[in-house]
């Protein structure tokens, strides 16, 4: 038998909290309107790409 069955879900006890509520409620709000230079994006990626493939435990996994 499953002791799933038997699980039930508690309250939250909000008094335990060490959070004061005002603080809880964050902005994830993400703001994008810096504009993204094309040019250093395509370096640096180039960049982590070389970087593995100089990597000495690195495998292409196409060769299997």
């Amino acid at each position: 038998m499953s002791l799933l069955n038997y699980l039930q879900f508690q309250e939250i006890d909000s008094s335990s909290d060490d959070i004061p509520c005002e603080h809880q409620a964050q902005s994830d709000d993400i703001c994008l309107v810096e504009q993204i230079d094309e040019d250093s994006l395509e370096n640096f990626w180039e960049q982590v790409v070389d970087d593995i493939h100089k990597d000495p435990d690195w495998q292409t996994f196409s060769d299997e």
